[in-house]
């Protein structure tokens, strides 16, 4: 239509999807319009299950998580397996701006959105939110839970801009992940004994891919 003179003015896109929904089902969707170059902003509501459909396991989903379709039972102890990083994945497409946010520090969320939205060609921001119902938490812990999952670093706040990796939160103390997992129910089968072994896991992966992520951004 800009083409053709009907519209004069420079129209931002932002597109929203789920975890279910960009994680999974609309991957290849989102990995197409990323490496054909549209101006776009895909943001990703990742609350690490299919919430609005009965609480189904998505690639999202931590080892560990009790879901509808990784029950935490007799058979196994919640899902198998590590969650995906999509985040990397879309750092993989070299695309101009990726980033990780947090509703808990919303002003860093919005600097990102701003800055993405300045930038011209394809962005991607995941965002994480937890889930009251899915996440098994109180209703008015959902800021504060997020809040846990950045301070222990199971979900760290950074972008990468033109290849360039950048901390854009640095906790002053790392907590260690069980304080973000004792605080929900979807991790309550954790505190057996038989089980501890998967928060040791959780911990390993966190701690190596913090490390990692400090290499990258040059804050070793």
């Amino acid at each position: 239509m800009k083409k053709k003179g009907k519209i004069k003015d420079d129209i931002k896109f932002i597109g929203f999807g789920g975890d279910g929904g960009i994680y999974d089902i609309g991957l290849q969707s989102l990995s197409g319009a990323m490496e054909r170059g549209h101006d776009i902003l895909m943001v990703c509501y990742d609350n690490e299950a299919y919430m609005n459909t009965g609480v189904q396991r998505s690639s999202a989903t931590p080892m560990g998580a009790a879901t509808t379709t990784s029950p935490a039972g007799k058979v196994i102890p919640g899902k198998q397996g590590a969650r995906k990083d999509l985040t990397g994945i879309l750092v993989a497409h070299r695309i101009r701006y990726v980033a990780q946010a947090s509703p808990s520090h919303w002003q860093d969320l919005v600097k990102k959105v701003e800055k993405a939205l300045e930038i011209k060609g394809p962005k991607f921001i995941n965002v994480l939110m937890p889930c009251t119902l899915g996440w098994g938490f109180a209703q008015d812990q959902g800021i504060a839970i997020a809040k846990l999952a950045v301070d222990t670093c199971f979900w760290p706040l950074y972008e990468v801009e033109n290849g360039k990796w950048a901390l854009t939160h640095k906790p002053q103390e790392k907590k260690p992940l069980v304080e973000f997992i004792e605080k929900q129910g979807r991790f309550a089968h954790l505190k057996k004994e038989k089980n501890r072994y998967i928060i040791d896991e959780l911990q390993k992966q966190v701690d190596k891919d913090w490390d990692e992520l400090l290499k990258k951004a040059g804050a070793a």
